[in-house]
């Protein structure tokens, strides 16, 4: 399951980088909205959302590779009957 999980991670971190990419570059053509001040605080607000979940998606990354690896080396130590109390 974690396995899944890192790899769900790392799609949902593409997504989330094109989003931001894509939000970075149409809050650029503020400049031509009739209010623009609604239309900077909507692209500043969003772009900080998306920046936000794109933090916790690396962390989320982090987190289910450590516990993949920590679980592949527990499962490879317990399978050869090698530890520290045999």
């Amino acid at each position: 399951m974690n396995v899944a999980s890192a790899t769900i991670t790392l799609v949902g971190f593409v997504f989330l980088s094109t989003n931001l990419v894509t939000s970075i570059l149409l809050s650029k053509s503020c400049q031509s909205a009739p209010s623009l001040d609604l239309c900077r605080y909507m692209g500043v607000s969003s772009i900080g959302l998306v920046f936000l979940m794109l933090i916790f998606t690396l962390l989320e990354l982090c987190i289910a590779i450590s516990v993949s690896a920590i679980w592949y080396k527990a499962s490879c130590f317990s399978s050869r009957g090698v530890g520290l109390f045999k």
